[in-house]
């Protein structure tokens, strides 16, 4: 009897211990495999709502602890989000329990992978946070497995994921069918073996594109950084003297990011661009900034972007969040509000109208760009179709540097375009439309915060960017299928 429980207080130690490196900040590539198998096979263990309450619990508690990293937001919040994403997270777990007298067909092995992709798609349809949580992300750093969101998206990894955790519990469970359990194994490897195939291929023997421009991405200087009293710019009593102090902070801060601009531009770049916000501005002053960056971008002859944080004290969302380019001839070429403001944040205070993510031809491929927080929605992302080149300005916290900025290659595997993330208080990278990293820079770790990127200029056409999250679709059909099958199986004996 002590040994039974041992056992299991053993089993649960390890599980949950797992679990908390599976996902989120402390996430390694290959715990996931293991703790998913592990967690459907502690839910089997039990009665169909005991086993649904034990994964949510387990999923809550480790959701919780490796996305704790908005410090913005409150405890209950974290928590309650963490208690919403682990009741749809567990259902799968749920489904599965009402095939527990259909496993011996290897059939059966797709049931709690095509529900798993269907729960995880329809949550992040509706998550103020997009993909974030998403299995898929946490495969990040094993490049040729995730060559495949560029035809099926994310759904396909958390697919591979889930399907291992049913195959191993299937093999386990038909441990005397030898013969059975080899068929099965076969089929899951030729699965997992073609997609890694398809992968390397992508990576190493796809024809390249030897045309590279040289780009700068700069962020400003910590010591620039300045808050601006709102309350007082509104205050008549004190409005002038804020509006001076506020003007001379600004005009600081934009001829340090002018001045690093031109330095790049002689040093041969091609493309400057700033981080997000990280040019603040007050409203009444925004054009006089466009003539001098319309004014640089034609003596250097250069495509300037600027990332910009225009301040309309008058309105109570007082910040215009944008993204602003002058092509050689000084020309405003983008003119891009930011699609989505970040919730609990930035959202309560911003003022953005709502844009189109533009894209624009230039001599060195069709340039496109997206600020930030909008790289986490990939549904979003699919108006970038056709860009050789996405530029995204962006801005994090240390918090989750580099959690967040590993999310964002996947928008370049899945729309194929070459792809530079200039982030102040986090990491900026530079990659191909494969994901590999061309160049990289940690804001706390870099003194003069400009990043140099020699960028293919071609980006390529993917499948996903034609047929979007057909893949979902065929995980539901599959799941249909294979019910109706296992029914029939039933009703026949």
């Amino acid at each position: 009897m002590k040994n039974n429980i041992l056992k299991k207080a053993l089993f649960l130690v390890t599980l949950l211990t797992l679990m908390i490196f599976s996902n989120g900040q402390y996430s390694s590539f290959f715990v996931i495999w293991i703790s998913t198998s592990m967690l459907l096979f502690g839910v089997r263990k039990l009665n169909r709502w005991q086993g649904y309450i034990f994964a949510l619990v387990a999923i809550a508690i480790s959701y919780y602890i490796g996305f704790d990293v908005v410090p913005f937001l409150p405890v209950t919040i974290s928590v309650v989000i963490a208690l919403i994403y682990s009741s749809l997270a567990a259902i799968p777990y749920l489904v599965d329990s009402f095939f527990s007298k259909k496993r011996n067909s290897f059939l059966s092995t797709l049931i709690f992978p095509t529900t798993a992709v269907i729960v995880e798609y329809a949550y992040c349809q509706f998550n103020l946070y997009g993909t974030w949580g998403h299995m898929a992300y946490t495969q990040q750093s094993q490049l040729s497995l995730i060559q495949s969101v560029s035809v099926f998206g994310l759904g396909y990894i958390t697919f591979l994921i889930t399907w291992f955790a049913a195959v191993c519990n299937w093999v386990h469970e038909q441990k005397n069918e030898w013969s059975n359990v080899k068929r099965g194994v076969i089929a899951y490897v030729l699965v997992l073996a073609t997609t890694l195939i398809f992968g390397v291929q992508r990576i190493h023997f796809k024809k390249s594109n030897t045309s590279t421009v040289k780009i700068a991405s700069i962020s400003s200087l910590d010591s620039l950084n300045f808050m601006i009293d709102i309350q007082g710019l509104n205050n008549n009593e004190v409005k002038n003297d804020i509006k001076a102090v506020t003007q001379k902070n600004t005009n600081r801060l934009n001829q340090y990011l002018f001045d690093r601009s031109i330095a790049e531009a002689q040093a041969g770049a091609k493309i400057v661009f700033w981080a997000e916000g990280n040019s603040i501005i007050l409203k009444e002053d925004e054009n006089k900034l466009y003539e001098k960056a319309s004014k640089i971008a034609i003596d250097q002859q250069i495509y300037l972007g600027l990332g910009l944080a225009i301040i309309d004290p008058s309105n109570a969302k007082f910040l215009e969040n944008k993204f602003v380019m002058f092509n050689k001839k000084g020309k405003m070429v983008i003119d891009y509000w930011k699609g989505i403001s970040v919730p609990g944040a930035e959202e309560p205070i911003s003022n953005n109208k709502s844009t189109p993510i533009p894209k624009i031809a230039t001599e060195y491929g069709t340039i496109s760009s997206a600020i930030c927080f909008d790289l986490d929605f990939p549904n979003f992302l699919k108006q970038t179709k056709g860009a050789d080149i996405l530029l995204s300005p962006s801005n994090d916290y240390k918090e989750i540097d580099p959690l967040h900025t590993d999310m964002t290659k996947y928008r370049a595997i899945e729309q194929g375009f070459n792809f530079i993330r200039q982030t102040s208080h986090g990491l900026s990278i530079g990659t191909d439309y494969t994901g590999k990293v061309i160049s990289e820079m940690d804001h706390f770790d870099e003194n003069n915060k400009t990043m140099i990127t020699q960028l293919p200029t071609k980006g390529t056409k993917t499948i996903y960017a034609t047929i979007g999250d057909s893949f979902i679709v065929i995980c539901l059909l599959i799941f249909i299928f294979v019910s109706i099958v296992l029914n029939s199986k039933k009703n026949a004996q």
